[in-house]
């Protein structure tokens, strides 16, 4: 078969036709082999450059030196984990008890104390909280 050269140059080999058509069947077929989007399974992990204030950055590392984690990405995990269930903890409160509570103020707006009755609400339950604190 007869060698046509497409491109010279210093850097570059003489690359025939034959060698390009091959080089570009092999990368069809590579190509096909790949999974489809419907077929492709997601990695379970992504991997993120993050940057964090010094102290923080300082606070990951001692966790790590100290051998509470095994790496810098154990430890913004479970930080990460840690405010999911504040999170969850805060929707619970919002739909188990604020919403309600709204709701029976909306039904029943005479129940609702002015803001002199909160106060005194406050005071009297740190006083039995904390008895001899003013």
């Amino acid at each position: 078969m007869e060698t046509n050269h497409l491109w010279i140059d210093d850097e570059s080999p003489h690359v025939g036709i034959d060698l390009l058509l091959l080089a570009s069947r092999q990368w069809s077929s590579r190509i096909e082999s790949y999974p489809t989007p419907a077929d492709f399974r997601m990695r379970s992990t992504q991997q993120m450059s993050i940057t964090l204030p010094i102290e923080m950055a300082a606070l990951v590392k001692a966790k790590v030196a100290a051998g509470e984690y095994a790496t810098e990405s154990e430890v913004i995990r479970d930080g990460l984990r840690a405010l999911l269930a504040r999170d969850r903890a805060m929707e619970d409160w919002l739909r188990d008890e604020v919403v309600p509570a709204a709701a029976a103020l909306r039904a029943e707006p005479d129940r609702a104390l002015s803001a002199e009755q909160v106060r005194e609400h406050m005071a009297a339950k740190r006083q039995r909280k904390n008895p001899g604190k003013p």
